[in-house]
């Protein structure tokens, strides 16, 4: 089993072993209380139901060192806090309450609670037994669904004051004799059930008080506007908005107006379905060349929500980035904002609102951005075809159907890939071998050949795809637009697309794994960034952090969740990886929940280090979107070189919004926006 898979089973077995301790505890008080002496089925069924609930709770322990074997952040709460919390009890209900259940199944012994020493003991430390590793068990369970990880030292001890608690008043209650001096078989099940419930519910609220709902001024502190030394003197001196990078005065103007508009969109197979789009699906495609300067007029025609412009994964200032609370307000209808930044990158990138985003991209506000080298060639076919999820209808590029391109045998191709939607998709290329030439933006050295695999892209991710056109079409296909397929065929040939790729293809075929792909690079150099510049062989670490994905139950805007959360918060809560300029941040990612999270920090490329310990084998690999599977841990290091506050969050959209974001930040860098406000800021 792998860890994601031994990660859900524990998970289960938490939960069987809570359901069986609280049942065992409830049907032993049932049987001890009744007044017919001889065997009872309700006690056959309570050692049933101990034996279950011991058998599972050893099971989970059996799974620690699997679970330490993929990272210990896949077991630092079940060993430090959990181990100890339920092996107690479990070990005190098997010496107490095993023997009880059996004295009573042979003997069928008739004993008030009131019997002299040591039967009247001997039932009360039974049942007490059993009531102590049901609120364990429920602790246990809280712990997972609530605390995580990072538990507060105040929650960890209001878990054991209140499973202590439970006991202590269970001895209290089980020690009274009814008014005859017979015992009250109702009084005793009704209150251990009373306790059982307040264990649970009481853990939920103490846990919750750690993530209350936060208001704009909590989330202004999370990105630091608030930031303040010890004399409450605000240090922090430079505002976003004097973040702008240098603009040549020479310099080539590639000038581009997009407009935001609600509009009713017809799709080739003629479907019509609402969308948010700037004029087309996908927006215009915005080209430059390396060194000019890119002038983007954004307006808002009738979005209500707003609009911004985020330029996914390439490194623009930070003034330039686009998110709504963070770098700027929301442009609201009838308003409009100019981004203006120097071509620094080249490769395929793409932009997209970062205004209520989850909603915003998925109805259509996204467009492709691409940087051409100008001493490179072109390929004689460039095609960017952008894969999207419009409501159900899959897209690739701007059709649900098929999409026809030429281009001569002999003579190159090379086709963008860009994921713009916020699941996975992969894709397949029949009727030629390709080249992954480019991932994220950066070229990939010495790639190879590659015939009969998949291309796997996490959301938001991007991948160049180049080859020699064949004298017969070549056809790709995504398994996230089964009716989609883009035909690039020679001049004057039948398309002849072949109908839908069967399903068992993509469940089939081998994806091919970049960390795997390419050539290492020489000794003196980890690659090329996507600026061009080589990066060093080495580059000292200045910081280490640690980013823990998992899920608990949190207040995400107000509202209760099964959130999303990093380190065990949910944003505005989490807390900013704080880091100065000239910083090389090593960064330890590690995915505890059962979906894959694409990590997407803004305004800097990672260079990845390991995956699961093990480190890239073929050429370096530089990302700006890293998707970490579930069961997962991935180690890279980022270098501190664009001041400003960045977003750094999950791609699925809709994780990021309910809570899977933080910021990082760097010292002395201030920003006047706040989430909410007059704007209406809303970046997820």
């Amino acid at each position: 089993m792998n860890t994601s898979q031994l990660l859900a089973l524990d998970l289960v077995l938490s939960v069987l072993a809570a359901a069986a301790w609280i049942a065992a505890a409830w049907m032993t008080v049932i049987s001890s209380t009744d007044r017919k002496p001889g065997p009872r089925r309700g006690t056959d069924l309570a050692l049933l139901l101990v034996g279950a609930a011991v058998a599972m709770t050893a099971t989970r322990y059996a799974l620690l060192p699997a679970l330490v074997a993929g990272s210990w952040w896949f077991a630092s709460e079940r060993i430090t806090i959990n181990l100890p919390l339920t092996a107690i009890p479990a070990a005190w209900a098997a010496m107490a309450g095993v023997p009880f259940l059996l004295r009573r199944r042979n003997t069928g012994a008739k004993l008030s609670w009131a019997s002299p020493w040591p039967l009247g003991r001997t039932r009360r430390a039974a049942v007490m037994s059993l009531v102590a590793a049901a609120a364990a068990a429920a602790a246990s369970l809280a712990l997972a669904l609530l605390l995580g990880p990072f538990p507060a030292p105040w929650s960890v001890a209001v878990l054991l004051f209140m499973v202590a608690g439970t006991v202590v008043i269970a001895g209290v209650v089980l020690a009274q004799p009814g008014a005859s001096g017979r015992p009250r078989a109702r009084r005793p099940a009704a209150a251990v059930a009373a306790l059982m419930v307040c264990t649970v519910v009481g853990s939920g609220i103490f846990a919750w008080l750690g993530s209350r709902s936060g208001n704009g001024a909590v989330i202004a502190a999370a990105v630091g506007r608030h930031h303040a030394n010890g004399n409450g003197t605000v240090t922090d001196t430079t505002p976003v908005t004097s973040l702008v990078g240098s603009i040549p005065a020479d310099a080539v103007v590639r000038h581009y107006e997009l407009t935001a508009r609600v509009e009713q969109v017809t799709l080739p197979s003629g479907r019509t379905t609402e969308a948010w789009t700037f004029g087309s699906l996908p927006g215009p495609t915005i080209e430059a060349t390396l060194g000019e300067v890119v002038e983007v007029v954004l307006k808002n025609r009738d979005v209500a929500a707003g609009v911004t412009l985020h330029w996914h994964g390439y490194d623009v200032p930070n003034a330039m980035d686009g998110v709504a609370g963070a770098t700027q307000d929301a442009v609201m209808p009838g308003q409009s904002v100019t981004y203006r930044f120097t071509a620094a990158q080249t490769g395929t990138y793409w932009y997209h609102t970062h205004q209520d985003s989850a909603e915003g991209v998925r109805k259509g506000l996204y467009g492709a951005f691409v940087v051409h080298h100008p001493a490179e060639v072109r390929a004689g076919t460039d095609l960017v075809v952008a894969g999207h999820d419009l409501g159900g209808l899959g897209l690739l590029g701007s059709s649900d159907r098929s999409s026809g391109y030429q281009a001569a045998p002999g003579s190159s191709v090379r086709v963008r890939l860009v994921n713009t939607d916020s699941l996975p998709q992969r894709y397949l290329l029949e009727g030629t071998s390709f080249k992954a030439v480019a991932v994220d933006g950066t070229d990939v050295n010495e790639p190879q050949d590659v015939l009969g695999k998949l291309v796997r892209l996490g959301a938001g991710g991007r991948m160049d795809l180049a080859f020699t056109m064949p004298d017969s079409p070549v056809t790709l296909r995504s398994d996230a637009a089964a009716d989609a397929v883009v035909v690039i065929a020679p001049p004057g040939s039948a398309p002849g697309i072949g109908g839908k790729a069967s399903s068992g293809v993509f469940a089939s075929m081998p994806v091919l794994d970049v960390l795997d792909y390419g050539k290492p690079t020489s000794a003196g150099s980890m690659g090329k960034a996507p600026s061009g510049e080589s990066l060093p062989a080495t580059m000292p670490v200045t910081r280490e952090e640690v980013v823990v994905l998992d899920r608990q139950f949190r207040f995400v805007d107000g509202v209760p969740r099964y959130a999303f959360t990093v380190n065990g918060a949910a944003y505005p809560l989490v807390p900013s990886i704080e880091v100065a300029e000239g910083d090389t941040v090593k960064v330890t990612v590690v995915n505890r929940t059962a979906e894959p999270h694409p990590m997407h920090p803004h305004g800097h490329h990672v260079q990845v280090l390991s995956r699961n310990g093990v480190a890239p084998h073929g050429s370096p690999l530089v990302l700006d979107t890293v998707e970490v599977l579930p069961g997962e841990v991935w180690e890279v290091l980022l270098h501190a070189d664009n001041p400003g506050i960045w977003m750094d969050h999950c791609h699925n959209l809709d994780h990021a919004a309910e809570g899977m974001m933080m910021m990082l930040k760097y010292e002395g860098v201030s920003s006047p926006f706040v989430h909410g406000g007059h704007a209406g800021n809303r970046p997820e």
